[in-house]
């Protein structure tokens, strides 16, 4: 099943890099896109996707998120998620609107959040109120690491409608501390993660998260904080579902592929989704219960991947204005 993954994937990317040539200049951005078609399973429409990204952008002020890359990926989202991509754009634009009427900052991280609120039919303002609320919580534990980036998981965090969600993420931001993983941004998404799969026991989640790091190590892959969100949809598979050469030899296939050599992290964190969505279609989680938590999760990771994709353009935007 992943070997015909990488295939579809390898097309859609050489598809839409041709389609893209003259509107989006990094191919992260591009890779991205082409990933949330495979892992969704469902087929690019190449005239829909650049009807919505085209849609997206008249709606959008010129400063906007929207008018600039962050919509293709924002229209690949809609278009590979919903039965009627079309019909969702405005209301893309109304939750976002809400959202920022609770103080959500404008960019693209607070689209993403509209977006979750939409595929999980959450009631907006009610989820608005309770996102921020949580949120603040995360930036008075975490003032440095807390931002923007983190709203759309904060929205899937609020959803469980748990009051002591906050205190469960820190329970296991210093679990995992105490297991010798390091500080920061990526830590922090890894607790987000494990707290919205662990059913209320953070630290048991922790010290799985911290065995499969060991097994990840030891199969050859390297253990960069950018790969622990990954990590943490692993640590909620069953075990016997746990195949991290698997990963390992899906990434390695990536970076023999001439179009993604050069883009050996981004290899990692595809071949890990791949692989996750890959145990979610061959049904081996509908037992398990934690199908949905997985299944949000991964998008989830399709939002932290996005976050990174548009940091990155935007960093190198920047860098050839001042060239």
């Amino acid at each position: 099943m992943i070997s015909s993954k990488i295939e579809q994937y390898t097309d859609y990317y050489e598809t839409l890099k041709k389609e893209l040539r003259w509107k989006a200049f990094d191919n992260l951005v591009i890779m991205n896109t082409a990933s949330i078609y495979v892992m969704n399973g469902r087929t690019l429409d190449t005239a829909r996707f650049l009807e919505l990204a085209e849609q997206l952008k008249k709606r959008s002020g010129m400063f906007s998120a929207m008018s600039s890359h962050p919509r293709f990926t924002m229209a690949g989202m809609l278009d590979a998620s919903l039965e009627d991509p079309e019909a969702a754009v405005p209301e893309l634009f109304r939750v976002y609107q809400m959202l920022k009427d609770h103080n959500f900052r404008s960019g693209a991280s607070t689209y993403m959040a509209a977006f979750t609120v939409m595929k999980n039919a959450a009631p907006p303002e009610e989820t608005a109120r309770r996102t921020m609320d949580l949120f603040q919580k995360m930036k008075k534990e975490h003032p440095m690491l807390t931002d923007a980036n983190d709203y759309p998981l904060a929205v899937l965090l609020a959803m469980e409608k748990e009051s002591d969600m906050a205190a469960r993420i820190e329970t296991c931001y210093d679990a995992l501390k105490r297991e010798g993983l390091t500080s920061g941004n990526s830590l922090q998404f890894l607790s987000h993660i494990l707290t919205l799969g662990s059913g209320g026991q953070p630290q048991q989640a922790a010290g799985r998260a911290a065995e499969v790091l060991d097994k990840w190590k030891r199969t050859g892959l390297k253990a960069k904080p950018m790969y622990y969100p990954v990590l943490g949809m692993m640590a909620l598979l069953p075990e016997e579902s746990l195949d991290l050469e698997a990963v390992r030899d899906t990434a390695a296939q990536l970076n023999r592929t001439k179009a993604f050599k050069w883009s050996k992290d981004m290899n990692v964190l595809a071949a890990a989704s791949f692989f996750v969505s890959d145990n979610m279609e061959e049904g081996s989680l509908a037992e398990t219960g934690l199908y949905t938590s997985v299944e949000a999760i991964i998008q989830a990771q399709q939002t932290a991947m996005i976050a990174a994709v548009s940091a990155g353009a935007a960093a190198s935007a920047a860098a050839n204005s001042a060239n």
